[in-house]
């Protein structure tokens, strides 16, 4: 159900996220160009799917319209990067802007191994910032 071993390994199955359109600032239910998601009533589902149908990315916003979560996907589908702005003990205390990387392997197998890096927090004077600091609402650094 857009999760791991799902469509990412060629299954079609039902994606069980909508468009989240109740921000005033994106009546389109998108952010610049990337769809703003959530699960679909009923279904449990929470966070960002594991592995994408046809979008690059996908965005989770707190109910008050500021960044929760980033997942990025390759041309295959699969998961790649999750940029999220939420508590990472590892890193400190509070909401920590952040990012790990996976391999293709996660969004392929329904069990088994996978690799996902370490929490890295993410600086301003970092690429990646620069690259999607326009989705980061309400992150403060």
């Amino acid at each position: 159900m857009g999760g791991r071993g799902t469509y990412a390994a060629g299954k079609q199955v039902d994606f069980v996220y909508e468009t989240d359109m109740h921000y005033s600032f994106a009546p389109d239910g998108k952010l610049y160009d990337v769809k703003i998601i959530k699960g679909k009533d009923g279904t449990g589902k929470h966070g960002l799917p594991e592995s994408s149908h046809l979008s690059v990315a996908y965005l989770k916003l707190n109910p008050d319209g500021t960044f929760h979560e980033m997942r990025i996907y390759d041309k295959n589908h699969c998961l790649r990067m999750e940029i999220a702005y939420h508590n990472e003990p590892r890193l400190g205390k509070g909401k920590i802007l952040h990012y790990h990387m996976y391999d293709e392997r996660f969004s392929k197998n329904s069990t088994g191994e996978f690799s996902r890096s370490r929490a890295v927090r993410i600086t301003k004077s970092m690429s990646l910032y620069k690259e999607y600091k326009k989705y980061f609402r309400g992150v403060t650094l």
